[in-house]
């Protein structure tokens, strides 16, 4: 698998239509001794299995841009905010990655050079949403969505939830970064604009964002920061299976920022 460094690859996992049994089997063999672990201490079913998918997953991709290295060989360390990146030496291509799940779906991004955050979102999940917009989210974001008609203020707030986990997770810095020291706003259809407040230090107009529609049940936000203003990324996507198959996707880029750029 060919990457350039203008490249974002995007690799969606269906992991609740994953159960074949070999397949299963192969993919236990790959997890170190501290995956197992972790894997064993998830109380249900299901979520022992999404992270097997999700190690498995991380695991094989790789391998395919590097693949002198076998799946059970790469090595990970995790910074002090818990993100996690690649600890093997002597690496050819300088990969990062970033993963994210929730119900029924596993997204991972995979760049060369630059940092990348991504989230997923499940819709149709239960619990508190709007409810809690002004604890998760600034002030001019929550008054925003509240001002919005009521049968859209659900999917607004999915926006801004996928869209700020992405961000603060390209930064490596997770939640240390308060939420509301950044905001985002949708001035048009298909357009996302960022600002940052001065405390954080950051430029916002260095920063490109997508949100992207796998299906009518999830949605994924995507975010990088470049070296210089111009940069421009281009995304690719795969549908995989972990060792069996992968297929070309197209799914819908239903906003971004790259639009502005030059």
């Amino acid at each position: 698998m060919i990457i350039s460094s203008r490249e974002i690859h995007l690799w969606y996992a269906y992991d609740e239509q994953i159960c074949d049994s070999q397949l299963l089997c192969q993919y236990h063999r790959l997890l170190n001794e501290e995956e197992c672990s972790q894997q064993k201490r998830f109380y249900f079913e299901k979520h022992r299995h999404q992270y097997l998918i999700t190690r498995a997953l991380i695991r094989t991709v790789l391998s395919l841009y590097v693949n002198e290295i076998a799946p059970e060989k790469w090595q990970f360390t995790k910074n002090k905010y818990g993100k996690p990146s690649i600890s093997n030496s002597r690496l050819r291509l300088p990969l990062h990655f970033n993963i994210s799940h929730t119900d029924k779906m596993v997204v991972l991004a995979v760049t060369v050079d630059q940092e990348v955050g991504v989230d997923v979102e499940y819709l149709l999940r239960s619990g508190k949403t709007v409810e809690i917009a002004d604890s998760f989210f600034s002030p001019i974001e929550a008054r925003q969505l509240l001002a919005l008609p009521v049968e859209k203020q659900k999917d607004r707030f999915f926006d801004l939830w996928t869209l700020k986990e992405a961000y603060i997770k390209a930064c490596g810095m997770g939640l240390s970064i308060p939420l509301d020291h950044f905001s985002y706003s949708f001035p048009s259809q298909g357009e996302i604009t960022i600002s940052i407040e001065p405390e954080r230090n950051d430029q916002p107009e260095y920063w490109q964002f997508w949100q992207i529609r796998p299906n009518d049940s999830h949605k994924v936000s995507l975010a990088i920061k470049g070296d210089e203003i111009t940069d421009s990324y281009s995304i690719s996507m795969r549908k995989i299976i972990p060792l069996s198959n992968s297929v070309e996707v197209n799914y819908p880029i239903v906003r971004n920022t790259a639009l502005n750029r030059s």
